[in-house]
């Protein structure tokens, strides 16, 4: 070999390296841009802002608000119809019994929506409906 073909083997052999070690940059680049956290969407962040979660489970706000409601009302409650997160705590609505009759078709039942703190204590409640069983609100 020539002493003229040496250098021009050398350029090209650092010429071959330079386009190795850029091509690896950019697989690089490339995982990183892949690997990256997306931000979460605008709808999820500002539906987390409108309503906090409330402390206490809903399973126990249920369980606080049925005893609660029994013993400021003497009734016992028939059945939990609704459970909604409300202010910092949770909305509880019962079914109970108001008056029970025979046969128990006849009996007359009421739905209260009882209001539970984000620590289980109750904020309110109150009567929305009578009804007798069996019979649609809307009969």
């Amino acid at each position: 070999m020539t002493e003229e073909q040496k250098p021009e083997t050398k350029t090209s052999s650092s010429s071959e390296s330079a386009r190795r070690s850029s091509a690896s940059n950019k697989e690089a680049t490339n995982r990183e841009t892949v690997t990256k956290k997306r931000p979460k969407s605008q709808s999820s962040e500002t539906a987390t802002k409108r309503r906090p979660k409330p402390k206490i489970a809903a399973g126990k706000a249920v369980v606080a608000a049925m005893k609660q409601l029994q013993l400021l009302t003497t009734r016992t409650p028939e059945s939990v119809v609704g459970v909604t997160a409300h202010n910092e705590g949770w909305r509880v609505t019962i079914e109970v019994v108001e008056s029970a009759r025979i046969p128990s078709t006849a009996d007359i039942m009421a739905e209260y929506e009882v209001d539970i703190d984000a620590d289980g204590d109750l904020e309110g409640y109150s009567r929305t409906s009578r009804y007798f069983r069996g019979r649609t609100q809307g009969e």
